[in-house]
């Protein structure tokens, strides 16, 4: 009976803390329960803030120069009009590049368009025709080479590239080259400039009328050359029958007809033969091995009498001997042209200079090969004008005014050229007939007329001693 007591008081206990832990469980679950409620109000408090933020710079990003949102409007609204904006200037974007798309491709001149990689993005029906692209199609992106094999059109479209400035170039450009003897040509004209992120834009512009228009009026000129020569020849010798049969007092007028007969002979003369270098000059070339500083020697002892008189020094710095393969004729031709034209702007006691230099470019082992040699010939006359020197090499082009008065007397009677404006013509010409090239400057120390010729050296024909 003791037993059966004790244990019904231990069950009372137990009963009376019941509440307390009902309470105390109840305490627990909404204190979890309101946890969760602040971090889950938390969390989406701070993505609201961060999509707020985002929001912001959507709408800085989007917005224009001419445009300011009304700041009072919720995020989601200002973002709802920035986007209808945005679609209404693309829109007009859109219709801008069609229109100029759309002038491009009617215009008279060529177009191309090429990305960082050379592949052809944009192509105007002009270009198509003058470079005979007939594999690509709007929308395309097709390598420049796959559609047109041209080496100088290539190089232009590089330079451009390496140096982001514009160039131009004008080229002979050939197609149909599959089969070589029905190949044709057509002079061409390309502007190429920089664009963004490596592309390139390309004009091309036909130069062939020009090209045709230039070579009909040569052969229209060297057609009246020819027939003036003949009449100019029977003046020429009844001039002379008659000087040798009039009286004293009457054979002045005599002697200058016929002097300026000769003079009229001398310039048809030489346009004939300009023509004929600008037609085919490397076909007329008679090309020998010739010592070339024996030849300047020989050219200068022509002329030594005038220098003489007029105690006008000739210097040459250079190697002793220089075998070029070369046609002497013609090139004697260029030294006494510009010997001449230095004689005559040269001061009396003044000095003609005339360096020859090797251009050295290739390097095998310890010796360094030439590749080419320039000869140098200046003087310390008036040297050129500013507005001259673009065109001293053109045809009868006489220069400015001022310096033709610089001319000395002795410079004048002595002169071997008719002054006719044909002399740097010629002498352009047979430079360039030897694959050469010729420049007109002023020297930097003289200050005289300074030319410059760069003359290539083959192999096996050069020797330098």
């Amino acid at each position: 009976m003791a037993r059966f007591v004790s244990g019904s008081g231990v069950g009372t206990d137990r009963c009376q803390y019941l509440p307390i832990y009902r309470a105390m469980f109840l305490i627990i679950s909404l204190s979890v329960i309101m946890g969760i409620v602040v971090g889950a109000s938390g969390g989406y408090l701070w993505r609201d803030a961060d999509a707020k933020r985002q929001l912001q710079q959507v709408l800085a990003v989007m917005e224009t120069s001419d445009y300011h949102e009304d700041i009072s409007l919720p995020i989601v609204s200002q973002l709802r009009r920035r986007i209808v904006i945005s679609q209404q200037q693309h829109q007009q974007l859109q219709q801008q590049l069609f229109t100029w798309q759309s002038l491009l491709q009617d215009a008279p001149i060529g177009y191309l368009q090429l990305d960082a990689d050379n592949q052809v993005l944009w192509c105007n029906h002009k270009a198509q025709q003058l470079l005979q692209i007939q594999r690509w199609q709007p929308g395309q992106t097709r390598l420049l080479l796959e559609l047109v094999r041209s080496y100088e059109l290539d190089r232009l479209i590089t330079k451009v590239r390496s140096q982001q400035v514009a160039a131009e170039l004008v080229w002979q450009f050939h197609f149909g080259y599959q089969e070589a003897a029905n190949s044709q040509s057509i002079w061409i004209a390309a502007s190429g400039m920089p664009l963004d992120d490596g592309a390139i834009g390309v004009f091309i512009e036909s130069q062939q009328q020009q090209v045709d228009t230039d070579a009909a009026r040569e052969r229209w000129l060297g057609d009246l050359a020819h027939e003036i020569r003949t009449p100019l020849t029977a003046i020429h010798l009844i001039a002379e029958t008659l000087e040798s049969k009039l009286p004293p007092e009457l054979t002045r007028w005599a002697s200058r007809i016929l002097q300026e007969t000769n003079r009229l002979i001398d310039l048809v003369q030489h346009f004939l033969e300009l023509s004929q270098l600008e037609n085919a000059a490397a076909h007329s070339l008679k090309l020998t091995e010739v010592d070339v500083v024996q030849l300047i020697d020989d050219t200068w002892h022509t002329l030594e009498p005038i220098a003489k008189q007029r105690q006008i020094e000739f210097v040459y710095t250079g190697p002793a001997q220089l075998i070029l393969e070369i046609d002497k004729g013609r090139f004697t031709q260029v030294l006494i042209n510009l010997f001449d034209n230095s004689l005559k702007f040269s001061p009396d006691r003044g000095h003609i200079w005339l360096d020859v230099n090797l251009l050295k470019s290739a390097r095998l082992g310890d010796n360094t090969e030439p590749n080419s040699v320039s000869i140098d010939l200046y003087d310390d006359g008036a040297g050129f004008t500013a507005s001259d020197l673009p065109y001293v090499f053109d045809r009868l082009y006489r220069g400015d005014v001022s310096r033709q008065r610089s001319e000395t007397e002795a410079g004048k009677r002595h002169s071997q050229t008719t002054g006719s404006g044909l002399g740097l013509a010629i002498v352009r010409q047979i430079i360039l007939a030897h694959h050469g090239t010729i420049v007109a400057n002023n020297h930097p120390k003289t200050h005289g007329a300074w030319l410059q010729i760069a003359l290539p050296t083959s192999e096996g024909h050069s020797t330098f001693n």
